[in-house]
């Protein structure tokens, strides 16, 4: 064999090994002399930032940034952090709320039940050892989910009261229950906003349409008249007891209704104002109109007086039926 022909041989054997070798990768056995199967192929990012496959929950921060009303209580829901579920562990979905107690001196003793609806699967949420805000009040507070695989915003709504009762209600995505926020509806003062009757004179403050009293929800529903005053009598030495006897409303369709709550107050010469009073009418069926105010002298001297509140957009804030 010439000189010149010993590289080629010697190139040839060289190429034949690395084909051999790269046959018995190809064909590698495992431990126990059994083929090894191929290599997985290469796996290719498609799912877009903040989302998983489909069939589990989107991971991520949610600006949610819509607010609900329940017995004196506003929550301002501003995100939902969502991280879903794996094998061993259930989801989590934690809602960053600020929460405001609405009255002025009235405390808010509790909180709703507070819950989200998935496609009419309950979930309940803990807001751990927090209690409501002082009266004016804000507070944040945290309210958190474990979620169940699968979990997304979608069909899924938070849910605050118990059922039968007047339940605010917020869509977290697409789909879901109705939206239904029980935010109060303010009412336009008469004219003249003190109402005399007799030797009784309210001096108005506020007017709104509720769907609470105070700190305790309604049923499903019901909507109550809430009226702020100052109360003034002009009475001799012997003084004048005033009740919920002394005052009426009359709702659009005809009915009239005493207050559910009002206050027993004695008024005398060198004490004849109560300020900051507060007087509830509670009724159903709840419809758009005029709601009449009668003020009546407890002894009947002299003659009732009346106030009007015209009302617009009573279903805006939920159902009254």
């Amino acid at each position: 064999m010439s000189s010149s022909t010993r590289p080629r041989t010697a190139r040839r054997a060289a190429l034949a090994a690395a084909a051999l070798l790269t046959a018995g990768l190809a064909t590698a056995c495992t431990p126990d002399g059994t083929p090894s199967p191929a290599a997985p192929p290469a796996k290719t990012a498609t799912a877009a930032a903040g989302h998983t496959a489909a069939g589990t929950a989107a991971a991520g921060s949610t600006t949610i940034g819509r607010t609900l009303y329940w017995g004196g209580l506003r929550f301002d829901v501003k995100t939902a952090a969502a991280t879903p579920a794996t094998d061993t562990t259930g989801g989590r979905l934690v809602l960053t709320t600020t929460v405001t107690n609405t009255f002025r001196t009235t405390p808010v003793n509790d909180w709703p039940t507070i819950g989200i609806d998935v496609n009419g699967t309950p979930l309940t949420g803990d807001h751990g050892t927090a209690v409501p805000p002082t009266p004016g009040a804000s507070n944040t507070l945290p309210i958190t989910f474990t979620t169940p695989a699968g979990f997304t915003l979608d069909g899924a709504s938070l849910v605050l009261g118990d059922p039968g009762q007047a339940q605010a209600v917020l869509p977290l995505g697409t789909g879901g229950r109705a939206a239904v926020d029980l935010k109060p509806l303010d009412l336009a003062l008469p004219a003249n906003h003190t109402v005399t009757g007799g030797r009784l004179a309210l001096a108005l403050k506020s007017a709104q349409l509720r769907a609470d009293t105070g700190n305790t929800a309604l049923k499903l529903g019901e909507r109550a008249l809430y009226l702020t005053y100052d109360m003034t009598g002009t009475v001799g030495p012997a003084g004048m007891a005033v009740s919920g006897d002394s005052l009426r409303l009359r709702l659009p369709g005809g009915q009239e209704i005493g207050p559910s709550s009002a206050p027993i107050e004695a008024i005398y010469p060198d004490r004849p104002t109560r300020q900051n009073q507060a007087a509830w009418f509670v009724f159903s069926g709840a419809t758009d109109g005029d709601y009449t105010l009668t003020v009546t002298d407890p002894d009947h001297n002299g003659t009732p007086a009346t106030a009007v509140f015209h009302v617009t957009g009573v279903t805006t804030a939920g159902p009254v039926g």
